[in-house]
């Protein structure tokens, strides 16, 4: 699809961005709060996602310019297929690389997402979106530096693959012009369908199921779905910044529920990734203004 047949509209994808990268940083600290297995987890959060979006689309799908089959649209399937190995290789991730290699690694999705979007949907990196994407690296870099390189090298070339995921379902999304909001819960199906059979096997009842059910038919749902409807109104790599929000934000909740005082490379680098992605924001907003302006005055 040739960009200016893309949607533009910054107040709208920003909005639906934060709203997702905000939602996103509960979800580790309420899995943690349920203390079960990785792949009872998995099953938990794949099912509840895919209900609830289910549920969106029987009441309100057929209102809004969503795909009416959503079975036999192939950016649907494709997008949701990528969803779910996404969802996969970053729980295996976790399990056997450190946490900050994970979160720096994953770092790199928007930086991976404009040398995608590019050649894809013609959509050249803006000169603010560049800096932004340096900026939060920056700030993700400093947060994980005291603990980055005690990993394995499985979980990070795993990591790497999620990351790549990621950037190449956002920007398929955006190519497609399509709400593909619906997309994450074919990609929760496909992600609990391949741990069903581990957390039948050596599956753990949680201690605390209530956290988990939370994070299942509310965060993940919420997260999911704006952060695949904002690629309609901003670009793949501004979407995928958003992400970094959960590195700098969760330690917070962290420090609040477990106690766990952040050190101050922590408080350092999540004001940087807040600070760049507020100041894209706002520029973003600005220049949406003037371009207005000027199209009024003319």
């Amino acid at each position: 699809m040739h960009p200016a047949q893309l949607e533009n509209n910054p107040n709208r994808g920003l909005a639906l961005a934060l709203a997702g990268g905000l939602a996103l940083s509960f979800d580790i600290p309420l899995i943690r709060l349920a203390q079960s297995d990785p792949y009872t987890v998995m099953v938990i959060r794949g099912c509840g996602l895919a209900l609830i979006l289910w549920l969106y689309w029987q009441f309100f799908g057929k209102r809004s310019d969503m795909p009416s089959g959503l079975l036999s649209d192939r950016d649907f399937l494709l997008v949701g297929s990528l969803s779910g190995l996404n969802n996969i290789t970053f729980t295996f991730a976790v399990f056997n690389t450190s946490t900050a290699n994970v979160v720096f690694i994953l770092a790199f999705n928007a930086m991976l997402a404009a040398l995608i979007s590019w050649p894809l949907t013609g959509e050249r990196p803006k000169l603010h979106t560049i800096a932004a994407i340096f900026a939060t690296l920056l700030g993700v870099g400093i947060i994980v530096s005291e603990s980055l390189g005690s990993g394995n090298f499985l979980g990070d070339i795993l990591a790497l693959i999620c990351a790549v995921l990621l950037a190449a379902s956002l920007t398929l999304a955006r190519k497609s012009g399509k709400d593909l909001s619906l997309a994450p819960g074919f990609g929760g199906l496909i992600s609990a369908a391949f741990a069903l059979p581990m957390a039948i096997w050596i599956g753990t009842i949680p201690e605390a199921p209530e956290w988990l059910v939370l994070d299942a038919l509310v965060i993940v749902p919420l997260a999911g779905f704006t952060l695949w409807l904002a690629p309609r109104f901003i670009t793949a790599p501004q979407v995928a910044m958003f992400y970094l929000l959960e590195t700098a934000l969760t330690p917070l909740w962290a420090w609040y529920l477990f106690q766990e005082i952040p050190g101050p490379r922590v408080f350092i680098g999540g004001t940087i990734v807040v600070a760049a992605l507020l100041g894209h924001g706002v520029w973003e907003l600005y220049a949406q203004r003037q371009s207005q302006s000027t199209q009024s005055i003319a």
